[in-house]
C-alpha cells in the first residue's frame, strides 16, 4: 500500500503468533461466509434478506445489564440508548454497526454496545438505520445525523465519540461530509470530539484502489472485491446519489475531529486506507491509520476471537484516554 510520507501510519496489535487465531481464520474461510456477498445485486440482496429474517431486527432488550431507552428517529427508526449506570453520564459513544448496508444488527451488537459502555465509562447510542433493500445510502446518513442531533441535546459535542465498523464506519465518515454540507448551507452543527472507523469501505474509483482491492481479495476471508462494485448499485437504490457519499474515501473531511482508522493487511478494504489518508490531508484534518499485520476485516472489534482482544482493548483505551483528557480540560 502506498501512503504519503506525511501520513501517520502506526502498527496495531496483531495475532500472527497466535495458533488459535490462524485456526479461526481457517474455519471462517472454510465456512465460505464471503460467498454471501458474491453475485448480482438481486442475488446478494436475496441472500441478505434470508439472513435478516433470522432475528436481525430491533428488539427492545429486557435484561438487567443496562438501562435502555428507545429513541424513535424520524418517527419510524429506532436508536437504542444504553446506560450501564442506569443514568446518563457525561460522555457518549455513537456506535454504528456494519453489514454492507444490507444486513441488520443482531443481538450480539447490543452485547458489544454494553461492553463498550462499560469499558469507556460512557453511554452508548446504537442506531438501527434503514437498510439499502428499500432505502438509499443518503437516507442512512440522514437517519444517523438525526441520532447525533438528538444526542447533542444531552451531551456536549466534545464529549461524543463516533465509533463504527465496516459500512457503519463508512456511514460515520459520510456523516462528517453531511455536516459540512449542512454548515455550508448556513447551519452551525458542531463536530464530535473523536472518530474511530474500523475497516470502513468505499466504492473504488481510482486505478490504485481498483488494483489494490483485486490483490487484497486473495487474502480476505470475508469481503469479496466484487461486492464493492455491486455496492454502488445497492446503495443508490435506483436514485441519483452524490458520488461523495458512495466513494466515501473521497468525502469532505474539513473540520473532522482526530480520526483513528483501523485496518488489517489481509482485508480487501485496506485498499482504501491511502485514499482516506490523502483526503484527510487535503482537508487539513488529522488522522492516524492503525494497521494490524495479517489481520482480517473488523478484527479490532472482534474481542471474542482469539488474538483480537489486544486490538479491541487498544480502541477502548483510545476512547477512555480521550474522555479523561476532555475532563481535565
Amino acid at each position: 500500500m502506498k501512503f504519503d510520507k506525511q501520513d501517520k501510519v502506526v502498527k496495531a496489535p496483531d495475532a500472527l503468533n497466535n495458533p488459535l487465531y490462524s485456526l479461526t481464520k481457517a474455519v471462517v474461510k472454510a465456512a465460505k461466509i464471503k460467498d454471501s456477498l458474491v453475485g448480482t445485486k438481486k442475488e446478494v440482496l436475496a441472500k441478505a434478506a434470508k439472513m435478516n429474517a433470522k432475528n436481525r431486527h430491533f428488539v427492545m432488550p429486557n435484561d438487567s445489564r443496562a438501562h435502555y431507552t428507545d429513541h424513535l428517529i424520524q418517527e419510524q427508526y429506532h436508536c437504542l440508548e444504553i446506560d450501564v449506570e442506569k443514568k446518563r453520564r457525561r460522555n457518549a459513544v455513537l456506535f454504528v454497526f456494519g453489514g454492507g448496508m444490507i444486513l441488520g444488527s443482531d443481538n450480539g451488537d447490543v452485547g458489544l454496545s454494553c461492553k463498550i459502555a462499560d469499558k469507556t465509562n460512557a453511554d452508548v447510542w446504537f442506531p438501527y438505520y434503514p437498510l439499502c433493500h428499500e432505502h438509499d445510502m443518503l437516507e442512512n446518513v440522514q437517519m444517523i445525523y438525526e441520532c447525533y442531533a438528538k444526542m447533542l441535546t444531552f451531551y456536549k459535542p466534545e464529549n461524543i465519540v463516533f465509533l463504527g465498523f465496516s459500512s457503519g464506519g463508512a456511514l460515520m465518515l459520510n456523516l462528517i461530509t453531511y455536516i459540512n454540507e449542512l454548515n455550508d448551507s448556513g447551519s452551525s452543527i458542531p463536530m464530535p470530539g473523536m472518530l474511530i472507523p474500523v475497516s470502513p469501505g468505499s466504492v473504488p474509483v481510482t486505478e490504485g484502489e481498483k488494483s489494490a482491492i483485486k490483490v487484497l481479495d486473495t487474502r480476505d476471508i470475508m469481503i469479496p472485491a466484487e461486492y464493492m462494485y455491486t455496492a454502488r448499485e445497492i446503495m443508490c437504490h435506483g436514485r441519483d446519489i452524490p458520488e461523495k457519499y458512495l466513494a466515501t474515501a473521497h468525502g469532505d473531511f474539513r473540520n473532522a475531529p482526530i480520526t483513528h482508522f483501523y485496518y488489517g493487511t489481509a482485508e480487501t478494504l485496506y485498499a482504501f486506507a491511502p485514499s482516506y489518508a490523502e483526503s484527510y490531508r487535503k482537508a487539513g484534518a488529522k488522522c492516524v491509520i492503525h494497521v494490524g499485520k495479517g489481520m482480517h476485516h473488523c478484527y479490532a472489534l472482534h474481542y471474542f476471537i482469539p488474538g483480537c482482544k489486544p486490538a479491541f482493548d487498544e480502541v477502548m483505551r483510545l476512547i477512555q484516554n480521550y474522555f479523561k483528557k476532555e475532563k481535565r480540560i
